[in-house]
């Protein structure tokens, strides 16, 4: 693990508070909403992870919503995305970042170059969505970044064991076939029965009945397609107003437990 612990830190503080993580998934380069302001605006309202998708030529996400935020970032030239994810990581200290990788951005970027840049812009970990690819999650623990494989809902016991051993902090268990869909919120309980390690569950996370009954099982949830979805729908001047206050409400559903007043006799 990189010596500054970003992710451990905020797995920690947040469980300490009684609440599970928000992380909330943003298209570098989408010219629908500024990513570094939205970014900004959204660890200010409450999110507790920016995950980070990286548009390249050939990536192409099954989810509809994220799916077009990816075409319409094409645009933005290679250098200009890890400009972003530096100029991020700038404005955000001590905010975990985590990148989204598809096969095809390994394809696109080469998996040597995709590790390097991730270090040196400061990022954290990588969400593995083909953990059985050429870039598996072991080769990502050599660097020191958090290798966070993606669970995929059929994974059987021994599979997700497998995945496990190499994790990071987390693993990345999927509640749908793809990003958008109708989640299952059975299979987060039915994660946490079997699971070795803590999870971030998402894939169809959409409002906040979705993560209250998400997140009793999970360490954190991921918002993602909902954001995309809110945003195209917003008038351009109110998107960040709007975007702050979704993840107000967002992140009020990821408190699991009551938080005792630090001035009751409970406290001292």
């Amino acid at each position: 693990m990189p010596t500054l612990d970003r992710l451990g830190d905020r797995l920690r503080s947040a469980g300490a508070r009684g609440e599970r993580l928000l992380v909330l998934y943003l298209t570098l380069g989408d010219p629908l909403a500024d990513p570094l302001g939205l970014a900004v605006a959204a660890v200010k309202a409450g999110a507790d992870v920016i995950e980070v998708g990286l548009p390249t030529p050939r990536t192409s996400p099954a989810g509809a919503d994220i799916a077009s935020s990816f075409d319409r970032a094409r645009g933005c030239a290679p250098d200009r995305v890890w400009d972003l994810v530096r100029e991020l990581r700038a404005r955000l200290p001590v905010t975990p970042l985590l990148s989204l990788v598809y096969p095809q951005t390994v394809a696109d970027i080469g998996a040597d170059w995709l590790l390097g840049l991730s270090a040196g812009a400061g990022v954290d970990g990588l969400v593995l969505t083909d953990p059985d690819g050429a870039l598996p999650p072991a080769r990502v623990a050599s660097t020191g970044l958090s290798a966070i494989p993606l669970v995929r809902a059929d994974a059987d016991a021994d599979r997700r064991r497998r995945l496990e051993e190499h994790a990071g902090h987390l693993t990345y268990q999927a509640l749908a076939a793809r990003t958008g869909a109708r989640l299952d919120p059975g299979l987060a309980e039915e994660a946490a029965r079997t699971a070795g390690r803590p999870f971030l569950a998402g894939f169809g996370v959409r409002d906040e009945l979705d993560i209250r009954a998400v997140a009793p099982h999970a360490a954190g949830v991921v918002i993602g397609s909902a954001l995309y979805r809110g945003l195209a729908s917003t008038a351009p001047a109110a998107r960040m107003e709007w975007a702050a206050a979704a993840v107000r409400r967002w992140k009020a559903a990821t408190v699991v437990a009551p938080i005792e007043p630090s001035g009751s006799e409970h406290a001292r």
